[in-house]
């Protein structure tokens, strides 16, 4: 029998299957992928979004960046993270493990902090008639860029993946905005 070259990973779940079910096998995957990794595996399903943040440098300990939003950020919802820096000279860097990494190589002891734009948790409620527009944007922007990625189905032949239709899917695009502004639209006017 020619022998198979798996991963650590697909032989540690081939073992488990000998023992356990498939829902079993792939915790004990996730599991061992955040505790080796650093990051979470997320699945397709999971209603997971990435979180924003900028690096808001009081002390420059460097020199070379400057005091005040250096850079700016992305938490991805397996727990990495990307950075890129503001200035003369820009550059990108991605962190596997994430958050603990951005705060130790760039957090200079306190003197740079992590300062989120978005909040895991934000409330889901929709504002009040009272509320100011200006507040909810934040939230209006992300539900409808949300909505507007969101996969709808063909008309025709019901697929939410590409199709040899042709069918324009603009109704359920519409659909997908207003249900997803439904709460924001509940008294008649926009937030």
């Amino acid at each position: 029998m020619p022998e198979q070259n798996l991963t650590a990973v697909e032989a540690l779940a081939a073992f488990a299957r000998r023992h356990t079910d498939d829902r079993a096998v792939q915790a004990l995957v996730d599991a061992a992928t955040l505790e080796l990794a650093g990051r979470t595996v997320v699945r397709p399903d999971q209603d997971a979004v990435p979180r924003r943040f900028v690096l808001r440098r009081g002390t420059d300990i460097s020199g070379i960046s400057g005091t005040g939003d250096v850079a700016d950020g992305v938490l991805w919802p397996d727990g990495t993270a990307a950075v890129r820096w503001r200035g003369e000279h820009p550059s990108a860097v991605h962190w596997d493990r994430g958050q603990a990494s951005v705060e130790l190589i760039h957090g200079h002891q306190g003197a740079t902090e992590i300062v989120w734009l978005d909040q895991d948790d934000e409330p889901a409620t929709a504002p009040t008639a009272k509320a100011n527009p200006a507040a909810a944007s934040l939230r209006l922007r992300r539900v409808v860029d949300h909505a507007l990625n969101k996969p709808v189905p063909c008309p025709k032949c019901r697929r939410t993946t590409a199709c040899g239709c042709m069918v324009d899917r603009a109704e359920g695009r519409i659909d997908a905005v207003l249900a997803a502004l439904a709460p924001w639209l509940a008294d008649g006017t926009a937030a």
